[in-house]
């Protein structure tokens, strides 16, 4: 690619994106231009843009300079890019140049902000690493709503990266038991590593029988997995005054 273009993603229909090159922009007076080391992609949000299900009319985040247009095809997305300040426009403070910074942009190759759009990344957080700032905030977001006790049950229901970054959370607070529902293999044994203390696929949990003890009558429930049907198994595993948290959008 030539480095007078930036390369974009483009989402042009349900189940197609294009990457478009388009001129390189220029910062503005109180601008900075950024080149995108690494762009998280979204499993969650980003996967129903992609299948064609978030409603047209909506705005993509209506909290986010970057993503205040609808979901209507074709549209640019993404909310989780770090990248090195290249240029700084002529009213920007000089130290902004060459820093790594975070910033809530969709795929792109390059991409120009204001300052107060970007987050320095500390020299000890790896830049693939820091990528994962927008999960890690829901999952902190999250464990304020459940609002865990001492010495109560949790489970958490999926564990994707959401999932495991709440589990993570968690397991720092004095809980009487951290339980999880998960099928994926991989993701059992990094669950495991985040804290996990009693483990069991779906299958297991959805049937009585088979039920680990650890499961029934949990005080709060976390449901992550970002499939409907979890939501009655939260319900089945619940007991007298439990709190399900949802964090999934379906």
């Amino acid at each position: 690619m030539s480095t007078t273009t930036a390369a974009q993603l483009w989402f042009t229909a349900p189940f197609e994106v294009e990457v478009r090159h388009a001129p390189l922009p220029e910062p503005g007076p109180d601008e900075v231009l950024v080149n995108t080391l690494y762009s998280a992609i979204s499993a969650g949000t980003e996967l129903l843009l992609y299948r064609g299900h978030l409603p047209q009319a909506m705005a993509l985040d209506s909290t986010l300079d970057s993503l205040q247009q609808s979901s209507q095809y074709p549209v640019q997305f993404g909310y989780a890019c770090v990248g090195e300040v290249a240029q700084i426009g002529s009213n920007v403070d000089p130290a902004w140049r060459g820093k790594t910074v975070f910033s809530f942009q969709p795929h792109a190759s390059h991409f120009t902000a204001r300052p107060d759009q970007l987050m320095a990344v500390p020299e000890d957080i790896p830049p693939q690493s820091a990528v994962f700032l927008p999960n890690v905030e829901t999952a902190v977001n999250l464990v304020q709503d459940g609002q865990p006790l001492i010495g109560e049950r949790v489970v958490v229901l999926g564990q994707g990266v959401v999932g495991l970054l709440l589990s993570g959370v968690l397991a720092q607070h004095p809980l009487g038991l951290l339980s999880a529902v998960e099928g994926q293999p991989q993701r059992q044994r990094l669950a495991r590593q985040m804290g996990i203390q009693s483990l069991c696929s779906p299958a297991e949990a959805t049937l009585p029988h088979q039920r680990p003890p650890t499961l029934a009558d949990a005080d709060l429930i976390y449901e992550v997995s970002g499939h409907p049907d979890a939501l009655n198994l939260a319900i089945s595993l619940s007991g007298y005054c439990s709190r399900i948290v949802i964090g999934s959008w379906y």
